[in-house]
């Protein structure tokens, strides 16, 4: 016979903003808040504490932030490229 998953309850207080944000954001990227409360938890058990450094917790550096925001821009598109090679080649040329 297969043992049946107790689910155990957990709650928070949170500031009726900071609610309204996390369920905007887990609607918009397409899951529930119970579920991105769960996924938190699973990764926090994982790795032993938690799965962001609490000092710096969207982990980005200035240098990937300065990407992200040319990404954001239009700022990094050299291409289309016909072949990979093509692509590759453009790579080694900003190494210059």
């Amino acid at each position: 016979m297969a043992t049946a998953l107790v689910n155990a309850p957990l709650s928070t207080k949170v500031t009726a903003s900071e609610k309204d944000r996390f369920v905007e954001i887990c609607e918009r990227i397409g899951t529930t808040p119970a579920n991105a409360m769960r996924m938190f938890v699973s990764a926090f058990n994982r790795r032993g504490g938690f799965p962001f450094d609490p000092a710096n917790p969207y982990g980005f550096n200035e240098e990937t932030l300065a990407a992200m925001d040319d990404a954001l821009n239009g700022r990094n598109l050299i291409g289309p490229f016909d072949s990979v090679e093509a692509m590759m080649a453009s790579l080694d040329d900003d190494e210059e």
